[in-house]
């Protein structure tokens, strides 16, 4: 989406960032929380999925296939997009990804490699983060990484695990410590590495050796191996637009000041507090207010990069508990574009339909057999999608954004607390549909169309308090 716009912070900042990086190197944020640091106990996965030009937001329902072995899960999937899409899978099993340009200029790969496959292998089969990386593993062996590197964050309601991939068939994945938080924008933010702690680590055994003879590591004269620093591209590591969203997520998260070297950051840090939804809802809607440091960009602000920019098109927040039957414990709270004003709305791995307006076809096999086939002019193509309604508004807001983000924010935040003050009683109402002691579920269908409607009625009020807030300034 390409205009001008006012002369908010947010907005400012977006338009200077557009001519000083490329934005492929520097889409997408995320924060995983272990359960032992958070406020009820589950693990906590929030990700903002950043990306320029028209896109379309679809989140599937996708049923278990028994005779392809694949799971159900829930798919929030960007057509035409290889590196976008995120899923949370049957077993509580979700995966995002960030872009991490890394230094590897050789393509040691078979049949192509792999991208896109990646992520929706974990989602189709993983039956734990762990098995999630065990998976991937399989991928970078057999075929490799085609993209100059990335990294996939996988967690379930246990634990979480952060596996970053190199182009070629290098790669490294470090379990997140149960009560601490990781923090990740685009570059990898693994350092030492142990691979003979198999309970937290793995990855590829001549990670050091292949640095080694590359001349990107020297044992005698650079100390301690760190893979953030010896893989990643230098500029993407060492980029104001990497750095200072970091800053602000760790500043916020702890309640220190860190400084602007990135390789201070540790791979993760204790938290001030027990963090909850709320607190990675301020996180993924930072506009770096928090943050002020010199940068390249003379006429910018003194945050010119943001976590919450123009080109946010998703932020989701997987909140994965094991106390509960998956199907209710396992849920994605997500929102239609930016996290700084928008409504996260529940939704459950038990669902069995989307809500009106989120699927472009009637099936999710035909929706990935066109992934890439059918990803043009989709505004024109699919003009009832609820994807526009989102986007429509977007576009009214920042016709006037400091003028009408006031009465937005304030409409937003009150109904955002009202969803989460009634989650409690709503899941309270299904402790007859399942056993207490196998957490299996006994009523599947009664349990599906409550969890059906429950999303699609929130859903209903949104809509319709964007359109009360639209007329409310005229």
């Amino acid at each position: 989406m390409k205009r001008f716009l006012s002369i908010s912070v947010l907005i400012s900042a977006a338009i200077m960032q557009v001519a000083a990086h490329n934005f492929d190197d520097f889409n997408c944020f995320a924060v995983l929380a272990g359960r032992h640091a958070t406020t009820d106990g589950s693990v906590l996965l929030a990700h903002n999925e950043d990306d320029s030009g028209e896109q379309m937001l679809n989140i599937y329902t996708v049923p278990r296939n028994e005779q392809k072995g694949t799971s159900k899960y829930l798919w929030i999937e960007f057509p035409g997009m290889k590196v976008a899409d995120a899923a949370l899978n049957e077993y509580g099993v979700a995966v995002v990804s960030d872009a991490c340009r890394s230094r590897e200029d050789r393509a040691d790969v078979t049949d192509g490699g792999v991208v896109y496959e990646v992520r929706m292998t974990v989602a189709k089969y993983a039956r734990s983060a762990r098995h999630g990386v065990e998976l991937i593993k399989e991928l970078m062996e057999k075929r490799g990484y085609a993209d100059s590197g990335r990294t996939y964050i996988i967690a379930d309601s246990r634990e979480g695990w952060v596996c970053s991939l190199v182009r070629g068939r290098h790669w490294v994945a470090q379990r997140v410590p149960d009560d601490q938080v990781m923090i990740i924008p685009n570059n990898y933010c693994i350092t030492e590495v142990n691979l003979e702690d198999t309970a937290n680590f793995m990855g590829s055994p001549d990670l050091i050796s292949y640095a080694i003879e590359r001349g990107w590591y020297n044992p005698e004269t650079d100390g301690p191996f760190s893979f953030k620093k010896v893989y990643s591209n230098p500029k993407t590591l060492h980029s104001d637009r990497n750095y200072i969203r970091h800053m602000s997520a760790l500043n916020l998260i702890t309640g220190k000041n860190y400084t602007t070297d990135p390789n201070t950051y540790p791979f993760s840090v204790k938290a001030n507090r027990k963090i909850g939804i709320n607190d990675l809802i301020e996180v993924l809607g930072s506009h770096g207010d928090n943050v002020i440091v010199k940068t390249q960009h003379k006429k910018a602000p003194l945050h010119p990069s943001c976590i919450c920019v123009d080109r946010t098109i998703n932020a989701s927040i997987f909140q994965l508990r094991n106390w509960l039957p998956t199907e209710i414990g396992s849920l994605i709270w997500t929102t239609g574009g930016r996290p700084c004003y928008e409504l996260f709305v529940p939704w459950y791995v038990g669902m069995s339909k989307s809500p009106e307006g989120f699927q472009r076809f009637t099936t999710a096999e035909e929706a990935e057999a066109k992934h890439f086939s059918d990803a043009k002019n989709m505004r024109a193509s699919y003009p009832e999608a609820a994807a526009w309604k989102f986007i429509s508004f977007w576009e009214w807001l920042i016709s006037d954004y400091n003028k009408y983000i006031g009465a937005t924010k304030n409409a937003t935040h009150k109904l955002q607390q009202e969803v989460f003050k009634q989650q409690t009683e709503f899941e309270a109402g299904f402790v007859n549909l399942y056993d207490s002691k196998t957490k299996i579920v006994t009523e599947r269908a009664k349990l599906e169309k409550r969890l059906n409607n429950y999303t699609a009625s929130w859903y209903d009020r949104y809509f319709k308090t964007l359109e009360k807030i639209k007329k409310s300034q005229k």
